[in-house]
């Protein structure tokens, strides 16, 4: 199995953002869309009730997964405020990648409730988390970027009129 690639530059003052297989939060719809493709995959959008605000899916084939990806965008202003990617995959394949995360990124913030534990890095206003849940041979595994100043920017609602 192919493990993630986490994008690491040199830095002595501050870690690296947080990347997830070429994802990262804040990234531009268009990019995502652009990695989303090239490996064979499909990102559709949809507008919402607010302007500024936009629901992408779609699904994305990875090497070594049985299962593509499912996706799950929310961009603000054309920006990706929280990506989820997902499948079900062997309990090892998913342990084999908190490990390469791990071993890339640092010692993440770890709980464990019975059937599902979690695994969460943060830093410079974003978040991965990867999430694996259920019993038997395939747990659903989640790894979710998001972006804090993104979502902390946007404020109410544009169509939503005050109190």
């Amino acid at each position: 199995m192919l493990l993630p690639i986490v994008a690491i530059t040199a830095s002595t003052q501050q870690p690296p953002p947080l990347t997830f297989i070429g994802f990262r939060a804040g990234m531009a719809v268009a990019d995502a869309r652009s990695l989303i493709t090239k490996s064979g995959g499909w990102l559709s959008c949809k507008k919402t009730t607010d302007s500024r605000l936009r629901e992408c899916t779609g699904t994305m084939p990875f090497p070594g997964l049985v299962r593509p990806l499912s996706l799950l965008v929310s961009s603000i202003r054309d920006s990706v405020g929280v990506i989820v990617l997902s499948t079900n995959m062997s309990e090892g394949d998913a342990r084999d990648w908190v490990r390469a995360l791990t071993q890339d990124l640092g010692k993440p913030n770890y709980k464990d409730r019975q059937t599902r534990e979690s695994w969460q890095w943060i830093r410079r206003g974003q978040m991965l988390r990867v999430v694996m849940q259920g019993a038997g041979v395939h747990l659903e595994t989640a790894f979710t970027l998001t972006h804090g100043p993104l979502l902390d920017a946007l404020g109410p609602p544009e169509n939503k009129k005050p109190d």
